[in-house]
């Protein structure tokens, strides 16, 4: 074929290509246009702009969709969801997947209970709208049960920068008569607390959860600041050569204190408010509070810190008592609530 017969049919073709190309165009926009007229003179009802992290089903007959609504909300407070109806006259119902983690009643009212995730649902007839929900702790509590089977060796500064060495660890005190190590004691209590604050909204973290390793006490308080703990709560048990002694104590860093002397006003209230808690739930002798400064365990501490001497385990009475659960778990509710006093709650 001549070069020139070639290059006519090859630009006609281009044409033709770009008149359909432009026809096309105009074909969509005619579509598009149509299409918006026809929705403003026949709408579909039921269709709504609802939150990004809800889940709406609806159907022919209708819609539901919330109209206030939460993602996230912290352990122990409340919330009413409220919904909006298209099409339908249907009671509305809530529910929550994860009743441990929050409850909802019939009136949309949610309680945050503990830590966790949940989707909160809300029916009127076939129609459903969900939202995924994340409660937060309250607060961060770090339980250091005292003592441990295995004790470290060695010296450690009394605080930070201190030149002043003092021993990683002791063997603590045991029962009288029971024989029972303070370190399983302590251990014990501390559990039945992590259960009792966790179910009350807190985050718990625990220096130790067996007695099989050796725990140095500045290794203890950096596992609260690194938890970032709220408050750092030391578990302890008393003894003395004097058998007669009983009672329970709590021990805190005084203002003067070099290393933790801005910690000492929260310390002292939180000292109170877990002694005089404890006390009021066992009706152990109160023998009030008292400051030291020599606790390396306390004065590493970057939280208000307390140290709990839960009874002497040198006075038999006091010893068989808190061999027994019932006195661990009364020991354990009085702690527990003392927290909840110094947050407030």
């Amino acid at each position: 074929m001549p070069v020139k017969q070639t290059i006519k049919k090859r630009i006609g073709f281009i044409m033709e290509k770009k008149k359909a190309e432009k026809l096309h165009k105009k074909h969509i926009l005619w579509i598009l246009a149509t299409a918006f007229i026809l929705s403003l003179l026949f709408p579909v009802e039921g269709k709504a702009l609802v939150a990004a992290d809800a889940e709406t089903v609806a159907d022919t007959a209708g819609e539901i969709r919330f109209a206030k609504s939460t993602s996230t909300i912290k352990a122990g407070k409340t919330y009413t969801f409220k919904v909006s109806l298209i099409g339908t006259d249907k009671p509305v119902t809530f529910d929550s997947s994860n009743k441990k983690v929050a409850k909802i009643n019939s009136q949309g009212k949610m309680t945050a209970i503990k830590a966790g995730t949940t989707s909160i649902t809300a029916r009127a007839g076939s129609l459903a709208v969900s939202i995924k929900v994340t409660v937060t702790p309250k607060k961060i509590v770090a339980l250091d049960p005292g003592h441990t089977g295995v004790v470290a060796s060695g010296t450690e500064p009394i605080g930070p920068g201190s030149k002043t060495m003092k021993a990683k660890d002791a063997a603590g005190t045991s029962g009288v008569v029971t024989k029972i190590p303070e370190y399983k004691l302590t251990l014990s209590l501390a559990k039945k607390m992590k259960k009792l604050l966790e179910a009350r909204g807190y985050k718990v973290v625990m220096t130790r959860t067996n007695s099989k390793k050796a725990l140095s006490c500045i290794s203890r308080a950096k596992i609260a600041t690194k938890a970032k703990a709220d408050i750092y709560v030391r578990i302890h048990a008393d003894g003395i050569d004097n058998q007669s002694v009983s009672g329970a104590s709590a021990l805190y860093p005084t203002k003067s204190n070099p290393y933790v002397g801005k910690l000492s006003k929260k310390s002292k209230k939180l000292s109170a408010c877990i002694l005089n808690a404890m006390c009021k739930k066992t009706k152990a002798k109160n023998r009030g509070l008292s400051p030291r400064d020599d606790l390396s365990g306390s004065n590493w501490a970057k939280m208000p810190v307390t140290l709990i001497e839960v009874g002497f385990m040198t006075n038999p009475a006091e010893d068989r008592k808190m061999a027994t659960d019932k006195y661990r778990n009364k020991l354990a509710q009085g702690m527990v609530e003392g927290i909840d006093d110094y947050f407030g709650y």
